[in-house]
């Protein structure tokens, strides 16, 4: 005899909305609006026929069918995401499938994918590049590096490092136009890296210039980049000075194909983060992979630490 269930749409909005106590947060977390969570919601309400949340003008509150409810169906999606997972493990073992942006993949996780291998030879490494969030009910994705100010909900959060910014600009191009004080950048082509709209904070030419002493200056941006390796990129071939992320530039500065014509940087308060579900983050492979990436992390913040000082 089939059974007569709600449909999941319903029960995971029902879900994730319990949980935070906020049909705002629970549209953030299954990406759709919190006019469709409300409405999921009352679908379930009148599906089961009790009424699951109390709504008052401050806040919302479970009611008591609704803490039953939300205590069941947490139990019931935490051992389907066992289930999956232990089947998708059955199917790719000894992988490890790490979600990231193109910019983190290129500019700094490449380069030490061989000191992963070094140090964990079993485990077989594939990387997915989105701009997009990772959704791990979603995705078939086991952890992932995220960039902002770490709000996250139902993971394990690791700040890795912050983000600095400065001007950087090839060689050539610093002595071609005689870059000695930030004034001079009234008269040369200025790069926008604009991919960090993403996060709300994206840190522009006027921010920099007010902060090195030079508010009032006439400047125009000559090109502008969504994406962090090409606005590097572009000041490596010396099309122009790049207000740059120096945690994707720290190679480029090591090797000389970027110097800081000058002394002033910018901390911002957003950070790296690395994130895992809660329900796996002691799996061996995970475990690992976790404790290789945060001395990793370590040791990269001694070298951006002093990349900013030497600014």
């Amino acid at each position: 005899m089939p059974r007569s269930l709600p449909p999941l749409t319903s029960l995971r909005a029902f879900e994730a909305a319990a949980r935070s106590l906020s049909f705002t947060k629970a549209a953030r977390e299954l990406h759709v609006t919190p006019a469709a969570i409300s409405h999921q919601i009352r679908g379930l309400e009148q599906f089961l026929g009790v009424t699951l949340f109390q709504r008052t003008s401050r806040r919302l509150e479970l009611t008591r069918d609704g803490h039953l409810a939300a205590e069941h169906f947490r139990e019931a999606f935490e051992r389907i995401a066992r289930g999956v997972q232990a089947l998708r493990q059955q199917g790719r073992e000894g992988e490890l499938v790490i979600g990231v942006s193109p910019s983190f993949a290129t500019r700094w996780l490449l380069p030490r994918l061989p000191s992963l291998a070094a140090d964990m030879p079993e485990v077989r490494v594939r990387l997915v590049t989105s701009t997009v969030p990772v959704d791990f009910d979603r995705d078939d994705i086991d952890l992932t590096v995220r960039f902002g100010r770490g709000s996250f909900d139902s993971v394990v959060n690791d700040e890795l490092f912050n983000e600095v910014v400065a001007p950087v600009a090839s060689p050539a191009f610093v002595r071609r136009h005689q870059l000695r004080r930030p004034a001079d950048l009234a008269r040369v082509r200025l790069l926008q890296d604009e991919s960090m709209r993403r996060v709300g904070r994206p840190p522009s030419w006027t921010e920099w210039l007010r902060a090195a002493g030079e508010p009032g200056l006439e400047i125009e941006c000559g090109l502008c980049l969504d994406d962090s390796h090409l606005a590097l990129q572009a000041a490596c071939e010396g099309q122009g000075v790049a207000l740059g992320r120096l945690a994707y530039a720290v190679n480029d500065l090591a090797q000389g194909r970027l110097v800081l014509p000058f002394s002033r940087v910018i901390e911002l308060d957003l950070h790296y983060h690395l994130i895992v579900p809660e329900a796996r983050a002691k799996e061996p492979l995970i475990a690992g992979f976790r404790e290789w990436l945060l001395r990793e992390a370590q040791a990269f913040r001694d070298v951006l630490a002093g990349h900013a000082k030497a600014a």
